[in-house]
């Protein structure tokens, strides 16, 4: 057999072999510097890797959530609100005229939450005071910013006058302007934006839009109003029962809201 020196690349050297019956293998051998450089590689290549030897951490479980069924839109059982921990009580939505299967009618799911550690919460509980509770509003269609505006004016102002014994003006219309002003200057509320009017003890409101605090309004008379709205004897939502908050004796516990729905009417 005869080794023949061929033409091939700086780091190798090749040779062709030729047998005894004239055929030929191409054969390439490493030069030294070539081989030197390849030996921590190999070894690097053999040594254990601590990615294989060491488990993936497992992917975090999803939050529990529970779905308003007119609007199919999900509330988290547990939400951070103002960096504390609040659970959701009850959940409804809002249409016009109570014609909640139109979806045009469909404005806005809502989610009632109070801060962890609340326990057998009712209207009656959360109208009473003393601890912090939230509505978070979610939009399940565009609303021009003025249009929440005006709602919000037509629902809360007679309340609100109620309040002040009849008079058209007080503080109580002044912390209404401000809080309505919040929407007037939104041009458009996406669906999916998320509106949050959070009560405090001391009867501030706190009013978020898509995570971003637009006022903090210091109002007694005008927190009352708003969650009277929404809450009290002749809530916006008493006239129409397919409306009506659902209430959870326990809303930590997935069972509860597995075995419960908004009525209707």
């Amino acid at each position: 057999m005869l080794l023949v020196p061929e033409v091939a690349p700086a780091q190798t050297m090749a040779f062709r072999m030729v047998g005894s019956a004239g055929r030929k293998m191409a054969l390439l051998i490493p030069t030294a510097a070539a081989a030197a450089a390849l030996v921590p590689m190999l070894c690097q290549s053999s040594a254990p890797s601590s990615a294989l030897s060491e488990p993936s951490p497992p992917p975090p479980s999803p939050s529990k959530v529970v779905t308003e069924p007119f609007t199919g839109i999900q509330f988290q059982q547990q939400k951070q609100i103002d960096n504390a921990d609040y659970h959701l009580v009850a959940t409804a939505v809002r249409c016009m005229l109570g014609q909640c299967r139109m979806a045009l009618a469909r404005a806005y799911a809502v989610g009632l939450y109070t801060e962890d550690g609340q326990h057998e919460v009712d209207e009656v509980a959360v109208l009473a005071g003393g601890m912090h509770r939230s509505l978070v509003l979610v939009m399940d269609r565009d609303v021009a910013g003025h249009h929440i505006a005006k709602g919000f004016d037509r629902s809360l102002l007679p309340r609100i006058r109620k309040a002040q014994a009849g008079n058209k003006k007080g503080y109580g219309k002044d912390a209404l302007r401000e809080f309505t002003s919040c929407f007037n200057h939104q041009k458009m509320l996406q669906k999916g934006s998320e509106v949050v009017l959070l009560w405090t003890p001391d009867d501030k409101l706190l009013v978020f839009i898509d995570n971003k605090v637009e006022a903090v309004i210091s109002s007694p008379i005008l927190c009352k109003a708003i969650f009277n709205m929404y809450l009290g004897p002749d809530s916006i939502f008493r006239k129409y029962r397919n409306m009506a908050f659902t209430f959870h004796k326990d809303s930590t516990t997935p069972e509860a809201f597995a075995t419960s729905a908004i009525h209707e009417g």
